[in-house]
């Protein structure tokens, strides 16, 4: 691991780091900007390997990290590269690892998220796919970058646990007809999700939190349910339901 201490504001990585926020050039380097201590302590104890760690000189965290850099550098940088208000005590740049979508054919539990735009649902969903044992997640359509820090912050340390893939592509999802059950959450569905039997191999489908799930969605599913709500409440948060979606599946299966 190579170590080098910076102290310039005006340093070249510095810049580099500053400019991983800006999703377009995120996605054109592959690569990940993380900060926040707890979240970082969380890849730190999985393992990851880091291109570039940023901390502080005398920092404990520094001698379980596993970098090809270790960067140590001043509070001024820290503030300056970090995407919170209060800067953050740590931050990382991570190789962005490509999933080959062809894997999840061979997965029994999926979900499928499409047109998200919410950072901080999506991230909340990906913590509680994780949780209940959700095998893979599929984002479809025009969603949210999956590495936005406020996701990987509110995934709270769980983005590299499960494999998530991102598609527009509706053959993609057309060819799961051969081998699951897909399944639609919709609200004004017959079937209370409390209800079904999940012992199937499935993809389970959740819309954007303004308008739901698309038509071409809805007309491949084999299922179409919905949480049966009380005291009039028409509906509740995206992350939310998707969480109960999940926690049943468990359940009932």
């Amino acid at each position: 691991m190579e170590i080098v201490e910076i102290t310039s504001l005006q340093n070249d990585l510095v810049k580099y780091a500053q400019k991983l926020h800006m999703p377009k050039f995120r996605k054109s380097e592959k690569m990940i900007f993380a900060d926040g201590k707890k979240t970082i302590e969380g890849f730190v104890n999985d393992g990851i390997v880091f291109e570039y760690f940023f901390a502080k000189k005398g920092d404990e965290i520094c001698q379980k990290v596993r970098s090809k850099k270790l960067v140590y550098v001043t509070d001024e940088i820290l503030k300056k590269i970090t995407t919170t208000k209060s800067p953050c005590e740590v931050a990382c740049i991570i190789k962005e690892k490509e999933v080959d979508k062809n894997i999840f054919y061979n997965l029994n539990k999926i979900a499928l998220i499409e047109n998200i735009k919410d950072a901080g649902n999506l991230g909340t969903i990906i913590r509680s796919a994780v949780a209940f044992g959700i095998d893979g997640i599929i984002l479809f359509g025009d969603c949210v970058d999956l590495y936005n820090s406020k996701t990987i912050r509110a995934t709270a340390q769980n983005i590299f646990k499960i494999p998530i893939v991102i598609s527009k592509d509706l053959n993609f999802i057309k060819k799961f007809k051969k081998t699951h059950k897909i399944i639609s959450t919709v609200v004004d569905g017959n079937n209370d999700l409390f209800d079904f039997n999940f012992s199937d191999k499935y993809i389970i489908s959740f819309g954007s939190e303004a308008n739901g799930l698309t038509d071409e969605i809805v007309k491949l599913s084999d299922e179409k349910l919905s949480i049966f709500m009380e005291n009039n409440v028409e509906s509740i948060n995206l992350a939310i339901c998707a969480s109960i979606v999940f926690a049943i599946a468990k359940i009932n299966r």
